[in-house]
């Protein structure tokens, strides 16, 4: 539930209203039916309450820091990552999960089987809908059978539009609970299906050609064995025939799957024979990050959520954001105003250019000529490039284009109008994944640019931009990075908490996360059906976590916060 390349929203999405109207009905429940069931009160769920409380108050006090060094409170719909707004956005999973908390809790004191069992077909049945996405995704821009372009699958994470790992950490969390659907599965029918799901989440994980990924999902399959099979030797169960034929058939098409996406000329093996490369420079990232840190407050309490973005942008030398976009007003005379962009590259930083451009999905009935419209404005000559393009996201597939160069004109606003070439777009109109995108992005190193009054036309007369006066402020525009994400992202979990939340929220977060596993992983008596599946999946984000950081990306930390909480709720009398 996020559609921001459509409403332009980054701070809220559509799924916090989803989450309010599940809290309204929780809390409504517990006030009007007055349910009598009691949570457990043993000394073990004291601490655990405790620890929750303890890391309410580390994320409050790094909220109140991160909107403090954002300059104080300001409200903006449309707030970008160097706002205080920001601070809030990577709140929201902190506190959407402890708002859940007391409601989580009376489920598994009224029947913690039935909620492990929710919990887990409500994770499978995400992962239905990221693995169909990414069939749906490749489809149209790369091919399905595709694995040597440089093409990295998003599925529907909008959040990557300034890169990250929301959708790697998500594969990691989610994947140990296809395999507890089909252990679960009693007809072979349903069975076969369910196998057949598991070789698209597997296509899934494949094509992130993400080293991450793969490493974290095979860390948690790893655990996850270790556990069924203690399991197993528990209960001694007796084998299925057509159950143990199928999982041999399922182990063989699943080897046979890796080897058609990994092996000949797969980008993988690129990445692959980059990786030192690539761990030098990430290294070197790190250190940049932890050098924000500069005084004993900061190293023990964090520069405060959100922020990390925008201290290492303005922080770090030659690794700045690669453009910005920001909405100004000026007077337009007889009491009214007139509201503009603001497009410009960095200052200090001849390699970024063209990497950051304004984007708004457009929907075109015909493919006819086209013919952009805009009033610009600058102080210094600049080269501006106008894109029509099929993108889902980050990789363009087919454009048309023009490239103008604007020459100042005495500070005062000029009207420009210039056709798109290149080739036709809806090539294949069958396929509706070929989303198209509107592009538009300042070419001169140091450029500034003035922006209103955007048309794009085609000869029949249809209209494909909105809001192109900017009259509702950024509403349907997303700001969107190519190829350069560095300042966006620290690429290290352990080093996020520490950059924004300083060690006394490490060792909080350590230590709840330590408990939830240490009460499931290590006994030797299993406490619940589901905890090794719950241990896994929080077992692979946490490997994910030590190449890639998304405590930033609300939808996807809310559910790494959701897992050590059904974890801690496994015990043994209060299964059913």
């Amino acid at each position: 539930m996020n559609f921001s390349t459509w409403t332009g929203w980054i701070a809220f999405e559509e799924l916090d209203i989803v989450l309010l109207a599940v809290l309204a009905g929780g809390y409504g429940r517990r006030v009007f039916l007055r349910n009598s069931a009691s949570a457990n009160t043993d000394s073990s769920w004291r601490l655990t309450h405790l620890l929750w409380c303890a890391l309410a108050a580390t994320g409050a006090l790094s909220l109140t820091r991160g909107v403090a060094d954002a300059g104080g409170w300001c409200f903006d719909w449309f707030a970008g990552y160097d706002h205080a707004l920001n601070s809030v956005r990577v709140f929201k999973s902190l506190g959407f999960a402890l708002l859940l908390w007391p409601l989580l809790v009376q489920q598994l004191s009224e029947d913690s089987a039935l909620a492990h069992r929710r919990f887990a077909w409500g994770m499978v049945m995400g992962l239905v809908c990221v693995s169909l996405s990414v069939v749906w995704e490749r489809a149209g821009s790369v091919g399905l059978w595709n694995f040597s372009s440089n093409y990295r699958t998003v599925a529907l994470f909008w959040e990557m539009h300034v890169g990250g790992a929301a959708i790697d950490a998500y594969l990691a969390l989610a994947v140990p609970f296809s395999v507890w659907a089909l252990m679960t599965t009693k007809r072979p029918a349903l069975w076969a299906a369910v196998a057949l799901f598991i070789l698209l989440v597997g296509y899934a994980c494949l094509t992130t050609f993400s080293r991450g990924v793969y490493l974290a999902v095979l860390s948690g399959l790893a655990l996850l064995s270790y556990r069924l099979h203690e399991q197993a030797r528990s209960a001694k169960p007796t084998r299925v025939r057509w159950r143990f034929m199928g999982g041999v058939a399922l182990v063989a098409l699943l080897g046979i799957e890796i080897l058609a996406v990994l092996g000949g000329d797969s980008f993988m093996q690129q990445r692959i024979a980059k990786s030192g490369q690539d761990m030098g420079s990430r290294v070197k990232h790190w250190q940049h990050g932890v050098e924000l840190l500069r005084s004993t407050p900061e190293w023990w309490l964090g520069k405060g959520l959100g922020r990390l973005p925008a201290n290492y942008s303005r922080s770090v030398e030659g690794e700045n954001f690669s453009g910005d976009a920001n909405l100004h007003t000026e007077d337009a005379g007889g009491g009214g105003f007139n509201q503009f962009v603001r497009l410009h590259t960095p200052a200090n930083l001849d390699s970024l250019p063209g990497l950051y451009a304004l984007t708004q999905r457009v929907e075109l009935i015909r493919d006819s000529a086209k013919l952009l419209r805009m009033d610009v404005r600058t102080r210094r000559p600049v080269e501006l490039t106008a894109q029509l393009c099929q993108r889902h996201l980050l990789y363009d597939r087919d454009c048309q284009w023009t490239t103008v160069r604007v020459e100042p004109h005495d500070g005062a606003w000029q009207s420009l109008e210039v056709p798109l070439q290149g080739p036709p777009l809806v090539s294949d109109p069958r396929i509706s994944s070929r989303l198209l995108t509107f592009v538009i992005s300042v070419d001169t190193p140091r450029g500034e640019v003035d922006i209103d009054n955007l048309k794009l036309t085609v000869t029949m007369g249809q209209e494909l931009l909105a809001n192109g006066d900017f009259s509702h402020q950024l509403a349907q525009w997303l700001p969107a990075a190519q190829f350069y994400f560095v300042p966006w992202h620290i690429d290290n979990l352990y080093l996020e908490l520490l950059i924004e939340r300083g060690w006394l929220g490490v060792l909080v977060f350590g230590t709840l996360v330590a408990w939830a596993l240490g009460r499931t992983v290590w006994p030797r008596k299993s406490t619940s059906p589901t905890s090794p599946y719950l241990a896994s999946g929080l077992l692979g984000a946490l490997v994910v976590g030590m190449v890639s950081s998304f405590l930033d990306v609300p939808r996807v930390a809310m559910i790494f916060y959701l897992l050590p909480m059904m974890l801690i709720g496994c015990k043994n009398r209060t299964i059913k």
